[in-house]
């Protein structure tokens, strides 16, 4: 049995064409013996198979998967970018075949090192992306720029923000379309405090925090931040400002205090920019297709989904050292969370870790997050999956994306390495609880609601009333208990001294860059710098392949369900995401984590 796996491991190894020429053989050889025996008819069919397989084998994987000398690569980025595509297939339909960061990254680290590519055109419009995203997709054009590759970036939306600049400055021409606005409107951070309008309905939020800093409640138990949140998210973007200067001044090739003044400069026009340097010039998407393609044959131009098929087929899988790649992408939530929207099953992202554990072919795990936290329990059950797969030797290396907060960075403090982002929000270590009693809307709608308890504390969770100062109390202890837990695991997993842990926790945010400083985070990066991490981790030669292994989702029947119950309610995601000032993808899994309230590890919302 032993000696057949072996064999059968390699077969898979041999490149496509040996495994099609192995094949064809086979059919010829057995079809001539048909022959030979006067088996004509036999013969006659094993032939024809033989050369189906060839004309298919052409046809369908390889003619597709070319493509032209000098070939450019097109790239459309817009509306709301995923990190990996949607479970659900009516929301993979909604998202309009949008690529995902994954496809992007993929795209552009192939085409660094691709000689046959001449170009990349990124046509950029409205991409709805966090800090971190916008870093990564800035540094990955970068890379291309670097291997000597033209890239221009054309602005063709409504509007340019400093995250779309921040985009744009990766390549090395930045084309804007005449009627687009720049919106340099440097940044900001908060949103909305419900205080009291959750008072005029008659609704009551009862919250506590872990510690000061830990302002994720506070929307909806104050009409403004405390000056402990004001004092972390001045410091925060302050900082985003500062990084995205610095990168601003490197591509144009300007002082870092005139990329500074650039980015709070306020509504500026097409005319404006050009003059004035923020981009090379105003024009269309057509305009720079003709600069490429003069004589207007298009046979250079070469989509997204064709290139993709070119390095797949040029990657030949299961040829190198296999890594898994496993996503922990939303709000983090016990069982299957919301029926539709991304979120983070704390179960079924443990048991993609067992499974990864189990493979005697994984080498190293790199596990992406991009995650605001949510549920204790569930963030627990994910870290003790991370520190079970160390245990049982595979390395696990963390990358963050835009955010990791609170619950998000529980479950990567036990990594081996972690790395992020410069401006990626992370930290947050602390715990916060939010009770929601309707008592007097209740009334108010003639609603009367009445229990029969054991004991006066029996009805304690129900919105029919507020909790007493006892019950506070104990709860205040519970999350004390959590609070330490959360600190103590900072200082095991982070190396650091106990008193150091709580000098960084109390529930404070900070940036990728200020996380590193103060030992939270080991490097700064994208996922490209954890797989690296990960290779070194796994004792990989330089020189040695590698085979990224997307760890499987849900099963059929889930995804079925997931499709099913995602009603088209696209106007009031929208409007909740704006109110909770989070991504609409995240809104149904913290719609649900919200109204069932409890004690949470959740990050205060960072725009």
């Amino acid at each position: 049995m032993h000696t057949m796996k072996l064999a059968k491991l390699e077969y898979l190894r041999l490149g496509r064409e040996a495994r099609l020429a192995i094949v064809t053989a086979a059919l010829v050889a057995v079809g001539a013996v048909c022959f030979g025996a006067g088996w004509r008819e036999s013969g006659v069919a094993l032939m024809a198979l033989a050369a189906a397989l060839v004309a298919a084998f052409y046809l369908i994987i390889a003619r597709p998967a070319q493509i032209p000398p000098d070939a450019v690569l097109t790239i459309r980025i817009g509306d709301e970018i995923r990190e990996d595509a949607a479970r659900s297939p009516i929301e993979q339909l909604r998202n309009r075949g949008q690529p995902t960061l994954n496809q992007l990254r993929r795209a552009l680290e192939g085409a660094a090192a691709d000689r046959k590519l001449a170009g990349v055109i990124v046509e950029l419009s409205a991409a709805g992306i966090g800090l971190g995203t916008a870093r990564e997709l800035h540094d990955l054009l970068r890379a291309v720029v670097a291997a000597g590759k033209r890239v221009v970036v054309v602005a063709a939306g409504e509007s340019m923000t400093p995250r779309d600049y921040l985009i744009a400055c990766g390549a090395g021409e930045i084309v804007l379309n005449p009627d687009t606005a720049l919106l340099m409107l440097g940044a900001a951070a908060g949103g909305l405090f419900l205080r009291d309008a959750l008072a005029r309905l008659g609704v009551r939020a009862q919250t506590l925090q872990w510690k000061e800093y830990k302002g994720a409640a506070e929307m909806f138990s104050r009409d403004s931040m405390s000056p402990e949140l004001r004092e972390s998210l001045d410091a925060i973007i302050g900082e985003w400002k500062s990084t995205i200067a610095a990168s601003v001044a490197a591509s144009r090739g300007i002082e870092v205090a005139a990329a500074t003044g650039m980015l709070g400069r306020g509504f500026i026009g097409a005319r404006t920019a050009a003059a004035e340097r923020f981009v090379d010039r105003a024009g269309y998407l057509e305009d720079v297709r003709g600069e490429f393609d003069p004589e207007g044959h298009g046979k250079r131009f070469v989509g997204l989904g064709r290139y993709l098929r070119h390095l797949s087929y040029q990657a030949e899988p299961g040829r190198g050292a296999r890594i898994a790649l496993i996503h922990g992408l939303g709000p983090v939530v016990i069982g299957d969370g919301a029926l539709a929207g991304e979120f983070m099953s704390g179960e079924r992202v443990a048991e993609e870790f067992r499974k990864a554990a189990d493979d005697d072919e994984i080498r190293a795990i790199v596990f992406r997050i991009n995650s605001p936290g949510g549920s204790a329990v569930g963030s627990d059950l994910v870290w003790r999956a991370v520190a079970e797969a160390r245990r049982r030797g595979k390395p696990v290396v963390a990358s963050m994306g835009d955010v990791a907060g609170s619950g998000g960075y529980y479950v990567a403090m036990g990594a081996d390495a972690i790395v992020a982002e410069p401006e990626t929000i992370t930290g947050s270590i602390g715990v916060v609880y939010a009770k929601f009693s309707a008592r007097e809307l209740l009334g108010r709608l003639g609603v009367a609601t009445d229990y029969a308890k054991t004991d006066d504390v029996s009805d304690a969770m129900s919105l029919a009333r507020p909790l007493t100062e006892a019950e506070l109390d104990q709860l205040n202890g519970v999350m004390g208990e959590l609070y330490g837990n959360f600190t103590a695991k900072v200082a095991e997993g982070r190396k650091l001294d106990p008193a150091r842990a709580e000098e960084v926790a109390r529930g404070r945010v900070w940036t990728g860059a200020a996380a590193k400083a103060r030992g939270l985070v080991d490097e700064l990066g994208g996922l490209g710098r954890a797989v690296a991490i990960a290779r070194e981790k796994a004792g990989l030669a330089p020189d040695e392949p590698h085979e990224l292994v997307r760890m499987p989702g849900p099963g059929l029947l889930a995804t079925v369900s997931l499709s099913l119950a995602h009603a088209d309610a696209g106007l009031f995601l929208e409007s909740a995401a704006r109110v909770l000032g989070v991504p609409p993808r995240w809104t149904p899994a913290m719609l649900r984590l919200a109204a069932r309230g409890g004690v949470m590890l959740f990050c205060p919302l960072v725009g």
